[in-house]
């Protein structure tokens, strides 16, 4: 079922493993400062967070893309399942603590994944906030084109011909 495996090409599987575990946890880490971004409204600090997120992302998608690549030249098969399998039936006694340190990243990218759902929903929370706030702002200025006359006086209300009153005035 499963190809022959010498130590050294199972040290390579474990080491990329903890270097993925270790990705995951800094990438668990922006998602915690950027819930914590969020809930401050710190615009500048997201900034900053989304480009280290993105970066975390990229690392992630070439960590796992190795892993499945080495698996599947091992046994074929890369799934979740598949590799908890897998590293069962060549470490049965978790010896090399390959088997709990996939446990350990499989549950670090379940709380990843929820916290990034969490930080969503806020966005889209704060989204619709601020469109409700635009739509008011915009509405209330609907029957007004000029805030200001050709005199650079602001008005209350769009000058006509029989004219408004400057604010300044009123």
């Amino acid at each position: 079922m499963f190809q022959e495996l010498d130590s050294a090409r199972f040290n390579a599987f474990l080491a990329s493993l903890k270097r993925e575990f270790e990705a995951f946890r800094q990438f668990h880490q922006i998602l915690s400062a950027e819930h914590a971004a969020l809930v401050r409204g710190d615009a500048d600090e997201l900034l900053v967070l989304a480009q280290r997120k993105n970066e975390r992302v990229l690392e992630l998608t070439h960590l796992a893309e190795a892993r499945d690549r080495y698996r599947a030249e091992l046994a074929g098969n890369t799934n979740q399942l598949g590799i908890t399998a897998w590293l069962e039936a060549y470490d049965p006694t978790d010896q090399h603590h390959a088997g709990k340190l996939w446990r350990d990243l499989i549950e670090l990218a379940r709380t990843a994944k929820e916290l990034n759902q969490s930080n969503g929903q806020l966005i889209h929370t704060r989204l619709a906030h601020n469109q409700q706030a635009l739509t008011v702002l915009l509405g209330a200025n609907a029957g007004t084109s000029n805030l200001y006359g050709a005199d650079g006086q602001a008005y209350m209300s769009k000058p006509t011909s029989s004219g408004g009153k400057p604010l300044g005035k009123a």
